[in-house]
């Protein structure tokens, strides 16, 4: 469904109301629908060694029955968890769309994760079937019930012994797959996300969950007039909850065309395919924009890039500045959490303010409020950023942890309820909301979320490391890089040589993502009365240094 698009923000927004729930969803029936124009492009698939596919909204959904046959007949059903760990590859598309279809539940993870963070996502879920590729099955030795559905998509290099073929099997499989008919209350997606302590919470969201990407594509994305021939490029890893946002779920709300792309993340790699597809709108984390813009930007033809978008990580002004002026299309920020998906945002025909995170989405009942009394704040103040329930798109709730489910809510006085993001912000006179950082401890680094906890305790696996304390520490690439405050053992001597040797180390205790790019060694960590390490003081200092320390790595 297109929905018209924005003229005047403060009037369309006050008498905007999302469209009422039907009494069943599945999002499989919108692309179904546009699958009925047999040549409607839904992809464009390309990698790194130079391969390209091609596919149609009729292909995707052909695909996507295919595999949810394969999936049936491997005992997957109604509300059972499929583990899907693909790279980014059309399969993966397809693959989550069976899921939807059969009316289970998709585990999307990136291939980053190591075995002991699939050990605890297996653990947790209990997974009917895994999907992954060759070169990550050795991943799940040993991890798997003995009746669970091993399928490898044949890509890239590796054996999997033991597992099957799940192109071959969907060859030969039939297209006469029903649609499950889904209840609101009912889970499609589950995503892990990181927290300030312990291991990651998943977050599991409804069936209904595509519904919350009406206003994105419409208002965020300005995918509303088809005549635009628009073809978008969502950069997000398969595991993250903004590859949903801008990869196969708010683009093809509007049934528009996506990029998928393959490969390591070169700058120069990336203006090149925006220029060669046509790129209409890109959106990426801001880490990627930075980097972009240390390239000779002038040299590629972006003359088709209407738009670009960027969360996951606030976007700081210079960057947003120098990219419009230079790219010469806007860049609209939005800010969201995978709990709450998309809720603020920049929209065409709103003032960009850089360094702001923008407007409340339409329809979205999203305020900065008081810590202490739960009221909203006046314009100026700092407080939590909070969304009053109920709303649609929200989480259904925190996968088997209902104590951290109502921990992320509160009630005021009034007897409303809200639910509390963790972040900071303040708004301005215009209602323009801007971020002053988080309330917890968890680090933002190019747009990758990682819990300081697990850090940590990789860190603390290493034989050398006695204390450890890992803080966000500024950085001009990434916004900001894990830092970790290391107090040694008796015996060790501090020096590059064994941060770069505990840097390794943590590459292989868990994804590489999350090891510490900075290193210092300390006496001592600082700790409260009753021995709790201080990260808001190692955060303040690395804040106040600029992230400069003593042993950078």
């Amino acid at each position: 469904m297109l929905l018209p698009p924005l003229v005047d923000y403060a009037r369309d927004a006050a008498a905007y109301r999302r469209p009422a729930p039907p009494e069943t969803f599945n999002y499989c029936d919108i692309i179904d629908g546009y699958a009925e124009d047999e040549t409607r492009e839904a992809l464009i698939w390309l990698n790194a060694a130079g391969d390209e596919r091609r596919l149609t909204f009729a292909g995707i959904r052909d695909g996507s029955k295919r595999i949810a046959e394969v999936l049936g007949a491997q005992g997957v059903g109604r509300g059972d968890t499929v583990l899907i760990m693909l790279p980014r590859l059309p399969e993966w598309l397809m693959a989550m769309m069976a899921v939807f279809r059969l009316g289970a539940i998709a585990i999307p993870c990136i291939t980053m994760l190591t075995r002991k963070d699939l050990d605890y996502r297996i653990g947790v879920t209990e997974p009917k079937a895994i999907v992954t590729v060759p070169a990550e099955a050795a991943k799940f030795e040993g991890l798997l019930a003995e009746d669970t559905a091993r399928l490898i998509v044949p890509y890239g290099p590796g054996d999997a012994p033991g597992w099957e073929d799940l192109n071959a099997l969907a060859e030969q499989a039939g297209l006469d797959v029903p649609t499950a008919r889904m209840r609101p209350d009912e889970g499609a997606i589950l995503y892990f996300t990181s927290g300030s302590t312990g291991q990651p919470k998943g977050v599991l969201h409804s069936a209904y969950f595509p519904r919350a990407y009406y206003e994105v594509a419409a208002y965020w994305f300005d995918l509303n007039a088809q005549s635009r021939d628009d073809t978008m490029w969502g950069t997000a890893d398969t595991g993250w909850s903004f590859s949903a946002t801008a990869s196969f779920v708010g683009p093809w709300m509007a049934g528009v065309r996506t990029v998928l792309y393959d490969g390591s993340f070169d700058a120069a790699e990336r203006l090149a395919i925006m220029a060669r597809l046509g790129v209409t709108v890109f959106a990426a984390s801001a880490s990627e924009f930075r980097q972009m813009l240390a390239q000779d930007i002038e040299a590629y033809d972006l003359s088709r890039l209407r738009l670009t978008a960027t969360a996951g990580e606030a976007l700081d002004a210079p960057t947003a500045q120098n990219w419009m002026r230079r790219a010469g299309c806007r860049i609209h920020e939005a800010y969201g959490q995978t709990e709450a998906l998309m809720v603020v945002a920049n929209y065409p025909v709103t003032e960009i303010r850089p360094g702001a995170m923008g407007l409340p989405l339409p329809g979205l009942p999203i305020e900065v409020i008081s810590e202490t009394d739960l009221s909203p704040l006046p314009a100026g103040e700092v407080g939590h950023v909070a969304i009053k329930m109920p709303m649609e798109g929200m989480m259904l709730h925190y996968w088997k942890a209902p104590d951290k489910t109502a921990e992320a809510f509160a009630d005021d006085a009034a007897g409303n309820t809200w639910y509390i993001t963790g972040d900071l912000a303040r708004k301005d006179e215009a209602g323009y909301f801007w971020y002053e950082g988080r309330a917890d401890d968890v680090i933002n680094t190019a747009g990758y979320r990682v819990g300081p906890a697990e850090v940590e305790s990789a860190v603390m696996a290493h034989p050398a490391v006695k204390e450890c304390a890992a803080v966000a520490s500024p950085d001009a690439k990434r916004g900001e890089v894990v830092k970790a405050f290391i107090v040694l053992h008796r015996g060790y001597s501090a020096g590059p040589e064994l941060a770069k040797n505990i840097q390794t180390f943590v590459k292989h205790e868990t994804a590489p993502y999350k090891y510490p790019r900075k290193i210092e060694f300390m006496p001592e960590l600082p700790k409260t009365v009753t021995g709790k390490v201080q990260r808001k003081s190692l955060r303040d200092r690395e804040a106040g240094a600029g992230g400069d320390g003593p042993v950078p790595a």
